[in-house]
């Protein structure tokens, strides 16, 4: 899977992945196989005990892949010794004895920092980069992922669920006003001084906060636990409009171009309409045409549309 460009290539495909009359000959691959799968490895294919590669076994896969982009990093390679014999040790870490690095309560996996190699650090160090740099949503899913999920498969979250929660948590990136970041953005955790994790640079300004509120009847709006961050030349989408259009393989083409910009201008943050029909100024009760702007100050009102499932915006103004 290469990243950058979003694509993706199918190397292997037999048994494992194309399941047909035939048992799986393998599996699957080191670091991503299931607990459940190694642990019952050895039992006979006909024992009802025994567990096969299926969708709970592709949804743990899924989450260490994802957990590994991200924080280049395995959620289960930690410093914990299972067993002196090194296949047993791996059987184990791996599979029965499996423990997320990152455990709240249970830290004895947590990574031996003086043992890693130079190649291996600062992401190899969990107190320096937790996995909650990822966000909220992320952190979330990742907890039933590795947490809940870990030994009891039915609780690990599903491919859309996932895909809404990185979606989400593009919406609160920034770029670090550090220009020798190495990283150039983070994800945003909801405080009064925010700060890059990466190089500690804090947020020096005035930082805009959209929280968007879903209508489920008219007149009446309803905190959605989604909020876009504001930055110079930031885009607005449709799927920040509408709640019930989602960036998928199903967006249409129409759908996939901007409607709006954010600026900052003349020490004004400030919203440019280009293709919302029905953009409202709620304080002022005001239609925003295209073309026009609105400025984004604390507690400002914008309805973004009159359509079922077009959502209003509250702005927060957090200054640092």
């Amino acid at each position: 899977v290469d990243p950058s460009t979003g694509s993706a290539c199918v190397i292997d495909c037999d048994g494992l992945v194309v399941p047909g009359k035939y048992p799986p000959d393998v599996v699957g691959t080191p670091d991503f196989i299931a607990p459940e799968v190694l642990e019952t490895k050895s039992l006979k294919l006909d024992d009802p005990n025994k567990k096969l590669p299926c969708i709970q076994t592709d949804r743990h896969a899924l989450a260490v892949l994802i957990y590994m982009y991200l924080l280049y990093r395995h959620p289960l390679r930690g410093g914990k010794v299972n067993d002196l014999d090194a296949a047993k040790d791996e059987e184990l870490s791996m599979g029965k004895m499996a423990l997320f690095i990152e455990h709240p309560t249970d830290k004895s996996n947590r990574p031996k920092v003086q043992n890693l190699a130079p190649s291996e650090l600062p992401q190899g160090d969990i107190t320096k980069m937790p996995y909650t740099i990822c966000g909220p949503y992320l952190k979330a899913l990742f907890d039933r992922a590795f947490i809940d999920g870990l030994h009891n498969p039915s609780l690990r979250p599903s491919a859309a669920e996932w895909e809404q929660a990185l979606v989400k948590t593009t919406d609160l990136i920034q770029p670090c006003q550090n220009s020798n970041c190495e990283a150039h953005w983070f994800v945003f955790d909801n405080s009064t001084k925010p700060k890059c994790p990466f190089c500690g640079k804090e947020y020096h300004g005035q930082l805009p906060v959209l929280n968007l509120y879903y209508s489920p009847k008219p007149g009446t709006f309803r905190p959605e636990n989604y909020r876009l961050m504001v930055y110079d030349k930031q885009t607005l989408y449709m799927w920040h409009v509408n709640r019930f259009i989602e960036p998928n393989e199903k967006l249409s083409v129409d759908d996939k171009k901007p409607v709006g910009d954010f600026h900052f201008f003349n020490e004004k943050w400030i919203l440019i309409n280009r293709r919302l029909p029905e953009l409202w100024d709620k304080d002022l009760d005001k239609k925003i045409e295209i073309g026009q702007y609105v400025e984004l100050t604390e507690g400002k009102k914008i309805l973004l549309g009159k359509n079922d499932g077009d959502r209003l915006i509250i702005v927060q103004l957090v200054n640092n």
